[in-house]
């Protein structure tokens, strides 16, 4: 339970972070605020749920692929490239978290 609130924290964060970028200075403030922002509250809710009900070191963990998350949106979604070092990088973290997160 704890593993899944985590990794729906690392969604969230990641998409409030790209979400922001995807705005341009026509949209109006309030779209900005609520595009960008209605993530990162709903990642909070789901770390304070995930933090709960289990351990909180595998919540960080699993929380702190944020980063991961949004690069990978911008390149499914913008069709960025990836240096490879960010892929190896993203790798990397992936298989870390996955041996952190079984024990």
């Amino acid at each position: 339970m704890t593993a899944l609130f985590a990794l729906a924290t690392s969604l969230l964060w990641g998409l409030a972070d790209f979400g922001g970028g995807l705005l341009t200075r026509r949209t109006p403030a309030l779209t900005v605020v609520v595009v960008s922002q209605s993530p990162d509250v709903a990642a909070n809710g789901t770390y304070s749920i995930a933090a709960q009900h289990g351990p909180v070191t595998v919540a960080a963990v699993l929380a702190s692929l944020y980063p991961v998350v949004t690069a990978v949106a911008a390149r499914g979604v913008l069709r960025e490239r990836l240096r490879a070092v960010q892929a190896a990088g993203a790798g990397l973290a992936l298989v870390g978290t996955v041996l952190l997160a079984s024990g």
